[in-house]
């Protein structure tokens, strides 16, 4: 009785973990087929508890992210009715073109994200803080600016050059990597 308590914590713990680490994959697969973000967000919430009800389905040794994301292809199916009423309605044929694109680029994406946070640390942290307040939720360059003590003329053009360094620091270290 035990030893099944321990392995439903541990199954717990890395499902938590795996969840944690791949919700923003999740997300963006989610709201590349939805055209609204908070439909989008309402979807990665039904896909997380599908995938919490169904993780002793998912097999160790298999790509999660794939698994995530094809339980969320099946919940947008299945609340396509919701977004008929939209203004912007894909028909199916587009959504599973877009979704396989979209499953496609996720190793990609990983790695540009990453490739981003190494060069987003080789900024001057008062570079690296208005690039970061510049593209958090709800703020603007207006914000970022008046944070990092700047005029908005200064920060509009030091964000011009901050974007250009990150373009060519991304690129530079995807192609150090043999990655396009």
């Amino acid at each position: 009785m035990k030893n099944d308590s321990q392995n439903e914590t541990e199954s717990r713990k890395r499902l938590m973990m795996l969840i944690t680490r791949h919700q923003r994959q999740i997300f963006g697969y989610i709201y590349a087929l939805v055209p609204n973000r908070y439909d989008a967000e309402d979807l990665l919430q039904e896909t997380s508890l599908v995938i919490c009800e169904k993780f002793n389905e998912f097999e160790d040794g298999t790509d999660f992210v794939a698994w995530a994301c094809q339980i969320a292809y099946w919940r947008i199916r299945y609340s396509r009715q919701k977004f008929a009423r939209s203004k912007v309605v894909f028909n199916q044929e587009i959504v599973d073109a877009v979704a396989q694109t979209a499953s496609t680029m996720t190793s990609e994406l990983d790695s540009r994200h990453e490739a981003l946070g190494n060069c987003l640390q080789k900024l001057h942290p008062r570079d690296r803080e208005l690039v970061l307040t510049r593209y958090e939720p709800g703020s603007g360059v207006e914000e970022a600016a008046r944070r990092s003590g700047r005029t908005l003329q200064t920060a509009y053009k030091a964000l011009a050059r901050l974007r250009k360094f990150l373009l060519d620091c991304v690129s530079n270290e995807l192609a150090g990597r043999g990655a396009t």
